[in-house]
């Protein structure tokens, strides 16, 4: 795990090289489609929280409605997805073999939606299916709990947005995130003592809102995955309505709250917490420690607190002795049908 995190600024910037092409490619299908009437995404697992912050984009910038496909509704229920012709489907698999993402979206296809295959496998059965395949070139994964194939794909699906509508993230900014994402794995200290704070703790929220969002939940389930902590992600909005009521004297809360226009809801709920006697850590671009990350104004500063929270999860693995490679009942491809 820390191996490939490691790796992280080389696989981005192989990425961010293809930015502009991958947003041309993207354009290029929607022009070829005539309308795009939406974006649906498909996703399990950390590609999941790739996928949410791909509708942040989008419907920020296009202002296309997006959705979650739900896959049980093709898979269990036997539902049809006819009205999504019109649509693009970005199908999201780091290995592109999960037997229920391929079956899904080869659904699609048919019935008229356009796929866009986010993967590392551009050979796989996932990528054979799509009409354009985004490659992450991000090399073999190994760990289970997925890292570098999580943030390239975090950059790929800012690329689409930036495909379907104007305002967000540039080629420019991208090609800025490597040398960003390699401070932060530089600067470890700082979150190693957050880490040693939730050693004792076996029930941590994690909290974020906008573009934050995604990397609450990637921090709580990559806190999951490697050191058995019951640790959950919320929406800060979310939070506020039932689950902040489970927080008082002796629970921890981790808050990330970047330079965006709904961070500072998030930075409010510190002074909440305090007055409930939770141990909060906030960590972001306001801080009084070096936990954070530094100001961009774009919503590439997801992929910062991604690593702020990979680097966590890490960290407190190591001081509760586990070994963070092989999560108990866990394997590096999940086969869910």
């Amino acid at each position: 795990m820390r191996a490939e995190m490691s790796q992280q600024p080389e696989v981005l910037g192989g990425l961010a090289d293809r930015f502009a092409m991958i947003s041309s490619q993207v354009s290029a299908l929607a022009e070829a489609m005539g309308r795009v009437v939406g974006v649906a995404f498909l996703a399990r697992g950390s590609s999941d929280h790739a996928a949410l912050l791909g509708r942040y984009a989008i419907e920020h910038q296009s202002g296309l409605p997006t959705c979650l496909v739900a896959p049980s509704i093709a898979t269990a229920y036997r539902r049809a997805p006819e009205q999504f012709k019109g649509w693009l489907l970005v199908a999201l698999s780091q290995s592109g073999q999960t037997p229920e993402i391929v079956d899904i979206a080869g659904r699609y296809a048919t019935c008229g939606a356009s796929v866009i295959a986010v993967t590392n496998a551009p050979a796989s059965p996932l990528a054979r299916i799509a009409h354009r395949t985004i490659d992450l070139t991000a090399g073999p994964e190994q760990a289970v709990p997925a890292t570098k194939t999580v943030t390239s794909q975090m950059l790929a699906v800012l690329a689409i947005a930036s495909g379907l509508g104007p305002g967000g993230l540039t080629a420019a900014d991208a090609a800025q995130l490597p040398g960003h994402v390699s401070g932060i794995l530089a600067n470890s200290e700082s979150i190693e003592r957050t880490a040693e704070r939730l050693t004792e703790h076996h029930q941590i929220a994690v909290v974020g809102r906008g573009p934050c969002y995604p990397a609450a939940l990637e921090t709580a389930l990559k806190l999951q995955e490697t050191t058995r902590i019951m640790a959950h992600g919320f929406s800060t909005a979310d939070f506020r309505h039932g689950p902040i009521a489970t927080c008082g004297p002796g629970s921890r809360a981790v808050l990330l709250a970047g330079s965006g226009p709904a961070d500072d809801d998030t930075r409010a709920l510190r002074s909440e917490l305090t007055r409930r006697a939770v141990q909060v850590n906030l960590i972001g671009t306001r801080t009084s420690t070096d936990a954070g990350w530094p100001v961009l104004g774009h919503m590439g500063e997801c992929l910062l607190a991604t690593v702020r929270g990979q680097q966590l999860a890490l960290a407190t693995a190591s001081l509760l002795g586990i070994n963070p490679d092989q999560p108990a009942g866990l394997n590096k491809v999940t086969l869910t049908h």
